[in-house]
C-alpha cells in the first residue's frame, strides 16, 4: 500500500477518535491493585485472589485494625509485601462508591475527591400514575403522590390530599410533609415552596396551609425501620468522606475536589469521555440535568455523558447491578425473566445502547446476562443475581457467584465477550453474602498505574475490510510514565484462528505523534484472524491490547487477485490477469493497486504476493 493511502487512514482515524487529552481512567486499564475496607466485607479467598497478583490497598482505622488484618491475611496465605494499609475513617465497606477515580493526562494525574450521599432509593420502572395524583416538588420535578420512596416506613402519599389512603396497610396514614424532617431535597424531593408550606414547617418558616396538606390529622411522624441497612439517616456517611484524601496523601498523589455526590457504582467510563449513569446521580445533586453534566465536562472532561431513566423500582439504581462495560466497544448487559414486573424497563434500558454508538463511532457489542430471581436483602425489591456487578483487574475477571445452576453461564457469558482473560467466580461470604444491589463490584475499587501504557486501538472489523490485500492496522499509543522516551517496539501478533502458532508479527512504526501504523501480509480468504498488540517500552515494561487475549476478524470470502476463486492465489491467476491486461479489460479483483486500469503494474503486484506467501 502505497504512504499516501497510510497517511489518509490515520488522518481520519485520528480525526474521530483521538485519546482525549485528560480522562477518567476505564476499569480495565493497568491496575496497581485493588482497594478494600478492614473489616472485610468480602470472603477470604476473594482476598487471596485480589492480592495473589497485584497489590492490596486497606482501609482501616487503627493500629489494631492493622494488626487484626495483618493476621488473618498471613493466615490465609497472603504476602503481606503486597499490601498497603491506607489510615482512614470509614463507615461502609462499599469502597467503590465512595473510593477514588482517576483523571490522567500528560504529566496529569489527579485523585477525584467526591463528596458521598450514601445509599438514597429512588423510583423508577414508572408505573402507571393516575392523573389526579401526579404532583411536582418545588424544582419541577413530576412524581406520582401514591407511589413514595419509603412505603415500608409507613409512607402512603408524599402530600396529604382526599385520594391518599392506607396502601401499605400499616392501618394510618403517614405523610411526608409534617414528619419534622425538612425535605429540601435531599431526599430526593424538595418541599421548601409555598405550596407545601416550607415542607409544612420542618424547614421553618411560618405555616401558611391554603391548599390543606398540612392538616395535621393526616401527618405523623416517620417510623425508623432499624432493619433497612440502606437508608440515609441510619449511616455515617460522612466518616468515608475522607477516605480519598487521606489515600491520596498517604501516596503523595494530587487531589482534584468536585463538589457532587458522585458515587462510583452509578458510574461507567470507557476511558475516553464517555460516562454512563443511571438519572438517580443526577437527582441526589439536586441540579438539573444540563447543571450537572456541565461540571462533569468541565471537571472531569466528559464528554458525553449518557443518563438512563431509573430502570428499577424502589432502589439505589446503580448502574454497575445493570450493566457493565468490558472494553470501549463491548458491553454485558442485564436480562431478567418476562415474568419479571421491572422485565420491559430492563429491556428499554438494554435497547438504549443500541442507539448509542461508542468512542469508536461503531455500535456496541452487546452480550446478554440472564439474572435469575434470588432472595435478596430486606429492603430489595424483585431482588435478582447481580452478576454484571464483576471486576475486572488487569488479566482478571472476578465475578460474584450465587450457589445456583445460572452461575455457570454467567461466567461462560464473560467469556465469550473477553476471549483470553481469565474469569474467576466466588461466592459472597457466609456473613456478607452478595445481594442483588450490593455485590462483588460494590464492595472493591481499582487502584490504577499512573505511569501506564494506555494503547488505543479500532480494532479491525469484518465488515469494515475492502479486500484482504491491504487490511490496516493502527493504533495511538501513550506511556504515560516516560513522555519524551521513543517506545522500544510495537508489534502486532497474529495468526489463523485455525492454527495452533506460532504467531507471526508484524512491526508498527511511528507514523507522527503517539500514531503507529502498519498492515497485514496477503491474508487468506473466508479466514478467522486472531491478532494482538505488544508494546514495550525502554524500561521492559510490557502492555497488550487487549490487555488479555486477542481480537478476532473474518476475511473476505473473495480477494484481491484470487481472479478464479479457488480460494487460493497462484501460477493461475498470473496467467488470468495476464488475459485481461491482453484484451483490454477490467477485473475488480485484478485491479491489485486500486488505479482502476488493470496492468503490468497489477502483474507485478501479483507475482510478490505470490512470492511473499
Amino acid at each position: 500500500m502505497n504512504n499516501f493511502f497510510f497517511q489518509m487512514i490515520l488522518i481520519f482515524s485520528i480525526a474521530i477518535c483521538s485519546i482525549p487529552e485528560k480522562r477518567i481512567v476505564a476499569e480495565w486499564e493497568q491496575a496497581l491493585g485493588t482497594m478494600i475496607r478492614w473489616p472485610l466485607g468480602i470472603p477470604n479467598d476473594l482476598v487471596f485472589e485480589l492480592a495473589r497478583d497485584d497489590s492490596l490497598y486497606v482501609l482501616v482505622e487503627s493500629i489494631n485494625e492493622q494488626v487484626q488484618a495483618s493476621n488473618t491475611f498471613s493466615d490465609i496465605g497472603i504476602d503481606l509485601d503486597q499490601v498497603v494499609f491506607i489510615n482512614t475513617d470509614t463507615y461502609s465497606h462499599w469502597t467503590r462508591d465512595y473510593g477514588p477515580q482517576f483523571l490522567i493526562g500528560e504529566d496529569y494525574w489527579k485523585v477525584i475527591n467526591q463528596d458521598f450521599n450514601g445509599y438514597p432509593l429512588e423510583n423508577g420502572c414508572n408505573e402507571i400514575c393516575d392523573d389526579s395524583m401526579i404532583l411536582y416538588d418545588c424544582l419541577g420535578n413530576e412524581f406520582c403522590n401514591n407511589l413514595p420512596l419509603y412505603p415500608e416506613e409507613g409512607y402512603d402519599c408524599y402530600v396529604n390530599n382526599h385520594l391518599c389512603q392506607d396502601f401499605n396497610g400499616d392501618g394510618q396514614i403517614i405523610d411526608w410533609l409534617g414528619d419534622g424532617y425538612c425535605d429540601n431535597g435531599s431526599w430526593g424531593l424538595n418541599f421548601m415552596c409555598n405550596e407545601y408550606s416550607f415542607d409544612c414547617g420542618d424547614c421553618g418558616g411560618e405555616i401558611i396551609d391554603e391548599i390543606g396538606y398540612c392538616n395535621e390529622s393526616f401527618s405523623g411522624t416517620r417510623v425508623n425501620n432499624l432493619s433497612q441497612t440502606l437508608r440515609l439517616d441510619n449511616r455515617g456517611w460522612d466518616e468515608d468522606d475522607n477516605t480519598n484524601i487521606d489515600f491520596a496523601n498517604q501516596l503523595n498523589w494530587d487531589i482534584l475536589n468536585l463538589p457532587l455526590y458522585f458515587t462510583g457504582g452509578n458510574l461507567m467510563t470507557d476511558g475516553y469521555g464517555n460516562a454512563f449513569s443511571t438519572e438517580l446521580m443526577i437527582n441526589e445533586n439536586n441540579l438539573n440535568s444540563d447543571n450537572f453534566i456541565g461540571i462533569i465536562q468541565e471537571s472531569l472532561n466528559v464528554n458525553n455523558y449518557h443518563i438512563f431513566d431509573n430502570p428499577n423500582f424502589e432502589s439505589i439504581q446503580h448502574i454497575d447491578c445493570m450493566a457493565k462495560l468490558v472494553n470501549p466497544e463491548t458491553v454485558i448487559i442485564k436480562q431478567v425473566s418476562q415474568d419479571s414486573p421491572e422485565y420491559d424497563c430492563v429491556e428499554e434500558f438494554a435497547n438504549s445502547f443500541i442507539e448509542i454508538n461508542s468512542f469508536y463511532d461503531r455500535p456496541y457489542n452487546i452480550h446478554r446476562i440472564f439474572c435469575p430471581e434470588i432472595v435478596g436483602g430486606p429492603w430489595e425489591t424483585n431482588p435478582v443475581a447481580a452478576y454484571t456487578n464483576s471486576l475486572i483487574l488487569n488479566q482478571k475477571v472476578l465475578v460474584p457467584l450465587y450457589g445456583i445452576d445460572y452461575d455457570l453461564q454467567a461466567i461462560e457469558v464473560y467469556q465469550d465477550a473477553m476471549p483470553g482473560y481469565e474469569v474467576i467466580g466466588f461466592e459472597g461470604a457466609t456473613y456478607e453474602p452478595w445481594y442483588s444491589e450490593d455485590a462483588l463490584h460494590c464492595r472493591t475499587m481499582g487502584i490504577f498505574d499512573p505511569s501506564m501504557i494506555h494503547i488505543s486501538h479500532k480494532k479491525i472489523m469484518s465488515n469494515e475490510i475492502f479486500n484482504n490485500l491491504s487490511i490496516v492496522i493502527e493504533t495511538e499509543i501513550i506511556d504515560y510514565g516516560n513522555l519524551d522516551m521513543p517506545l522500544d517496539s510495537v508489534i502486532v501478533y497474529w495468526k489463523y484462528s485455525n492454527d495452533n502458532g506460532p504467531y507471526n508479527q508484524i512491526n508498527l512504526y511511528l507514523e507522527s505523534n503517539n500514531d503507529y501504523i502498519g498492515e497485514f501480509p496477503f491474508l487468506s480468504a473466508n479466514s478467522s484472524i486472531d491478532y494482538f498488540i505488544s508494546v514495550t517500552n525502554i524500561n521492559g515494561k510490557k502492555m497488550n491490547h487487549p490487555a488479555s487475549g486477542w481480537h478476532i476478524f473474518n476475511t473476505l470470502s473473495i480477494s484481491l487477485g484470487d481472479l478464479n476463486n479457488d480460494l487460493n492465489i497462484n501460477v493461475q491467476d498470473i496467467i488470468l490477469i495476464i488475459d485481461v491486461v491482453l484484451n483490454m479489460e477490467y477485473e475488480n479483483l485484478a485491479d491489485l493497486n486500486f488505479d482502476q486500469i488493470v496492468d503490468v503494474l497489477d502483474i507485478v503486484q501479483l507475482v510478490n504476493i505470490i512470492l511473499n506467501n
